[in-house]
This record gives C-alpha cells, structure tokens and sequence, in this order.
C-alpha cells in the first residue's frame, strides 16, 4: 500500500494563549477523524503549535480509500414483486436510484423480514480529494471561543489568517480559506527571521527548518526551555522560582522562541501580602516570583521574553519593572487605607451590598451563615463554637475593603491578613481564608475544624438559596458554580459521621426566609438532594465502576462517611475470586424482595414453624447465624469483612434457589418465603443494593 505523511500547518496572528492549544489539538482530532471515518489507513498522529500557527501531522497516510462493497436496501420483498413474478415499479425505481440492472437484485434477509437490495463495488477516492474538500469545513468547525473578520474578508476565525500549508506527501493539496490559498510556504519568528520557509511533510525535518528560523513548533519543547531558563536564572538571584504551572503553561503559547528574564522591583513591596504581588504579578504581567529557601519573597520576578537579543530582553525586563511598581504602588496604599478599618467596623457595609435578589443583602447573608455555622459547630467542634461564630460574624467583611475591590480573586485571603491586623484570633483569621476552600475540584480541603466548619455552612446556603430562587444549573450552565459548591459540601461531609446530608439540607433550608421556605417545599427540598446525590454519583464513578457507585449509593447516601469505606470494600471484593456467582444470587434475592415488597411488610421475619423444606430451614439457619456478626462488624465499619461473612451464605441461597418454589399458591407459606429472602437481603441493605450490580 502506497502511502505519504500528511502535513497541515495555519499561520495567523497571534493567537490567544487559552484558545491556541484547544484549537490545534481539535485540528488534529477533526483530520483523524475524517481519516478514520473514510476508512484511510494511517500511522502516528501528532499536533504541534505557537502563538502564530497550529500544525497537524498524520504520518503513513494511505493514498485512496480501499475499495468496498456497498449493499442498499430497498423495498420489502413482498413489494417488489408482483403477483405474477414480475418486478414491482417500487423495485424499478429502486433498481434505477442505485444504478443497477433489475437482474442485479437480490434479497437480504433482515429482523423485519425480507427485503430486495443492491450489492455495489465502490472504488475508493483519493485521499487528496477527501481532504481537500474536508478542510475548510474543518478549520470552521474548530472550537473557538470568539470568531472575528478582518479587512474585507467575509469567512470569520479567531485570528487573521496568513499562510496555510497542506501537504500529501510533497504534493500541495489545494485548499482554500479565509482569503489565503494553500502553498508549501511558512513563515519565520516574526522578529528574528520574519522571512519564508519551505514547508516538508516530513515532520523532523520541518522542525529543524523553524528552529533555524528561530521557531520551537513543539510547546514541550518550549516548556522545558522555559523551565530550564527559569531555574538558571533563580539560582543566579539565589533563590528558587515559584512554580505556577497555570502562568507557565500560558508563556508557553506566547512565545515562540521563549527567552527567560530576570527583573527586580522596590524591597518596600514585601510589606504587602505576598499573596497580592503574587497576583499581580501573574495576572497582569505573567510573570513569576522568587523564594528564598525559607519560602519568603526576594524582590525580584522572573519573565520569559520572545526575543535573542540581550538588549530587548532588558528593555523588556525594565518595562515590567516599571508596570509592576505602579501596581505594587497601588496595592501598598489600598493595604494602608483597608487596615485604618477593622473587619469589624465594615459589618454595617454589608447591609448596603445585594446579595442576590430575593436572598436580600451580603449582611442577609452573613447571619444565616452565621447561624447556620454555630449550629454545626455545636455538633461538629462544640469546643470552638465560639471561634465559629466569630469567624461567621467576619468572613465577608474584606468585600468591601478597596484591595478585594482591585483584586476579586482574593476575597478572604485578604480577610485573613486583615483579621491578624485586627487582633482576631488566629484560628478565626485562618477559618475566613479557608472558608471559600475547596475553591475548585482538587483544591484542598480547610485544614482546621472551624474553616470547615464556616466553608460547610457557606457553601450549603448558596445551594439552597440558589435553588429556592430557581437558579439551578442545566447542562453546561451553572453561573453560581453550584456544582463545584456540592462537590466541596460532599468531601467536607464525607470526613464526618455527626451530620447526614439530609439534615444539613434541611438546616439550612430553615434559615431562609419564610417565603423561600414555602416556594421551595418538599419537591425543592427533594430536588436539592437529588442533584446532591447526582455529584456525589458523579464523583465516585471517576474512580469506580458504575454499577458499583449505584449500588452503594442506593443502599444509602445519607452519612457519606461511609460511603467511600463501602465502595472500597465492594470493589475489593469483586475482584476476588467467586464475585460472579455471588453478585448473581445476591443480586437475585435483592430482586425477588423488591418485587414482592408490598406482600410482606418490611422488617417482617420468617417463622421457623412455616419453614417445612430442608433448603429453607438451612438458609434461615444461615442468615440467622450471621445476622449478629454482619451487625457488629457494619457497626464497627469493618465492610470488607461484613461482605467476607455474607458471602459463606452463598450455598444456602444457591440450594434455596434450586430446591425451593417461593412463590406458591399458599399464601402463608409464600410470604414466610418472601420474609425468608427479605432476612437475607438484609444482610448486606446496609452496604449495597446487589439489583443495581451488571451481572
């Protein structure tokens, strides 16, 4: 089979750092696909790209399609002939729409009987033709947050388009989009070599010839030149460079020859949080700070520049230096001006800031928590409920301070720095720092009792308050990030046993007001706990087998501490040896029990007068026999060995099964059957639900 390496490559304007990557790894998974879909055989596919192009390489690319046989189906068999043997119109027609002889006809047999059809040798197209007419609908089609045109040009993309590159082989594929028609020409970096460059399908070689145009195409290659630069440089200013990989990855997609900096600013700066120059200097700069070993700030950052020369880079150096000390500038004096204030003095604001319309003001919003959060710590660390109730009354208060108003991203680490300054104690400074905690899925949980104890309280609040109001999230909308709110509700709950999730619900649904209450009701109240139970669903079927978090979960979500424990124990056991046969007779009473529920009363048991075969007498014997040791070791939270223990019953509900007829026509006999399997399920009720477990 004849094959060739398949090159694409789109220069543009520079593209943002964010949408750069998303678009040229969808580039590449858009041509596999039209490859796959074809049925064009390839080898490896590889994506590469800067800030001024997104590159696609499919190497060992087949030159056609393989021919195939292609079979139509038409009308019924019993339509396409007349009475008299003879072809139908409908099979006429049929015959021409498929350019066949009627001769050709044949009949096929399908699940709805059957049916004439054609048999067709198709001869497979050119790769070259199938990618070509492909391409411009695939360049449309990329995921691009914004969309613009550009001096007359009526086809829309996220930046001006320069150059375009698609290749077969040497062979120029001929593609036209967004004004520009495709060549084998590509482009320098647009300041050291702003010259062309001739493109080649063969990947390697191509690489050298933009590294000799000062072009690294690969972003990890870029990365590690960054990161090696980086580290240079901070041992240079003896100190080590704080790794913010979310800043790094972004330098990565705004260079395309990276050229790491070292820049310095006022040691007058360090009096301000570290946590706001770090912010300043990451959001507004992209830079990067340096630590000394004992993890306090040096007054110096680090940048990475798109330039060789030593010149430019210190122009760029003092450029940052200058921006960066008018910021600091501003933050020193809104630090100064916050601090005249205490947290405690700001309360009053509070009253004049909307919380949301219908939840009232953010002060609204503060005594529930507030009260909510003493609540808990009555339960939860009776010891600091006074700690609890301090960092509740404060926790918001740094909203209205002027450094929050600059920089939103650090509500509550300000609040911490700021209740220090106050005199607060220091576990109640701590708590409203850590009271947004977990900020994101795998951001840390609050390290202290009373931080999660307030995070717990805030984040419950704004559920049940977004919900009373209506606002829930659909699809991919959650504006209030309610999703991310459960899934930190779930992980602080998971790590106690005092507070069931129904109960916190209904806690914080008591302290809205009145007329939020009434809207909500039981279906609201049940609809919360529903989307509750679908995150928790959700995150433990990351790591678990779907089947297995169902079952879980459906034999009981309310105290998720032992939730985890159980699923651990579940999956443990199932990859023992006998799981199948076990989970089928499990899985087998659970669904005689529930079909026959509204017989038999639950929590009835089997009289041993009516149990009148050997078969039944053993497996009550059984169940009977475990029934106490199952109980001390679910109330013990040994699960693995609770399941172990149910599992030596597995004979007896076999010879059950085999030897026994539950559902005969005496009806005492029936239901002390019934009562019998009913026992036995609840054996493992408390672990899981085996009717949810795939066979």
């Amino acid at each position: 089979m004849t094959t060739a390496n398949l090159f694409l490559e789109l220069g543009t304007e520079e593209l943002p750092a964010a949408a750069a990557p998303v678009a040229a790894e969808a580039l590449l998974a858009k041509l596999v696909e039209l490859l796959d879909t074809a049925g064009i055989a390839h080898g490896e596919a590889t994506w590469l790209g800067t800030p001024r192009r997104m590159l696609a390489h499919v190497a060992a690319v087949a030159l056609a399609q393989p021919d195939r046989e292609v079979v139509a189906t038409g009308p019924a068999w019993k339509v396409a002939k007349t009475d008299d043997g003879q072809w139908s119109k409908a099979a006429e027609a049929f015959a021409k729409s498929q350019n066949v002889a009627l001769d050709a006809l044949e009949s096929v047999d399908t699940a709805k009987g059957a049916y004439i059809a054609a048999r067709k040798q198709v001869i497979g197209r050119p790769t070259a033709d199938l990618v070509a007419e492909a391409l411009p609908g695939i360049f449309r089609g990329l995921p691009i947050p914004k969309r613009m045109r550009w001096a007359t040009e009526k086809e829309a993309f996220l930046r001006p388009v320069h150059w375009l590159v698609a290749l077969l082989g040497e062979a120029v594929l001929p593609v036209a989009f967004a004004g520009v028609q495709s060549g084998q020409t590509s482009m320098g970096h647009r300041f050291l070599a702003n010259r062309p460059v001739q493109a080649s399908s063969d990947l390697a070689h191509y690489q050298q010839s933009l590294m000799d145009a000062f072009v690294l195409v690969d972003p990890a290659q870029r990365r590690k030149v960054i990161e090696r630069g980086l580290g240079q440089l901070a041992a240079e200013a003896d100190g080590v460079w704080r790794r913010d990989d979310a800043t790094l990855e972004t330098v990565v997609w705004l260079t395309e020859w990276p050229a790491p900096l070292l820049g310095n600013f006022d040691t007058a700066f360090l009096a301000i949080p570290p946590e706001v120059i770090f912010t300043t200097l990451r959001e507004n700069q992209k830079l990067f700070l340096l630590e000394k070993p004992d993890g306090s700030l040096l007054p110096n950052f680090l940048g990475v520049a798109n330039t060789l020369q030593e010149s430019s880079r210190q122009t760029i150096a003092d450029g940052n230096r200058r921006v960066v000390s008018a910021r600091l500038s501003d933050a020193k004096f809104f630090y100064q001006e916050d601090i005249k204030q205490t947290l405690l003095s700001r309360l009053d604001d509070l009253d004049n800031r909307i919380y949301l319309q219908g939840l009232g003001s953010v002060g609204d919003k503060v005594r529930r928590l507030a009260e909510l959060a003493t609540h808990l710590a009555a339960r939860l660390c009776p010891d600091e409920t006074r700690d609890v109730e301090r960092a509740a009354q404060l926790c918001k208060a740094d909203l209205t301070t002027k450094m929050v108003f600059e920089f939103p991203e650090l509500q509550g680490v300000i609040g911490r720095y700021y209740a220090r300054h106050d005199g607060e104690a220091e576990t109640v400074a701590t708590a409203i720092a850590e009271h947004y905690q977990p900020r994101f899925a795998a951001d840390d949980l609050p390290s202290t009792a009373v931080g999660r104890v307030l995070a717990l309280a805030d984040k419950t609040d704004t559920i049940v308050g977004c919900f009373a109001l209506g606002l829930i999230p659909s699809g991919t909308q959650d504006p209030y990030a309610l999703r991310r709110m459960a899934l930190g509700v779930l992980r602080m709950l998971a790590e106690t046993s005092a507070l069931g999730l129904s109960e916190l619900i209904d806690l914080a649904i008591g302290r809205l007001p009145v007329a939020l209450q009434d809207k909500l009701g039981a279906a609201g109240r049940e609809q919360i706990l529903t989307f509750l139970r679908g995150r928790l669903q959700h995150l433990h079927s990351a790591t678990f087998a779907g089947d297995l978090v169902e079952a879980v979960l459906e034999a009981g979500a309310e105290h998720l501490a032992t939730v985890l424990p159980r699923l651990q124990a579940l999956d443990a056991l199932r990859q023992s040896d006998g799981w199948a046969p076990l989970a089928a007779a499990l899985k087998r009473v659970s669904n005689l029990v529930k079909k026959s529920g509204a017989e038999v009363p639950a929590g009835t048991g089997a009289e041993a007068a009516l149990l009148t075969t050997g078969a039944e007498q053993a497996l009550f014997a059984a169940v009977s026999a475990a029934a106490s040791e199952v109980e001390r070791l679910v109330t013990r939270g040994d699960w693995l060995q609770a399941l172990q223990r149910m599992a030596t019953i597995k004979p007896e509900v076999d010879a059950f099964f085999d030897g026994v007829m539950v559902l005969v026509d005496d009806v005492a006999v029936r239901r002390n059957r019934l009562a019998l399997l009913q026992q036995t399920a609840g054996l493992f009720a408390p672990i899981a639900d085996f009717a949810r477990i795939a066979a």
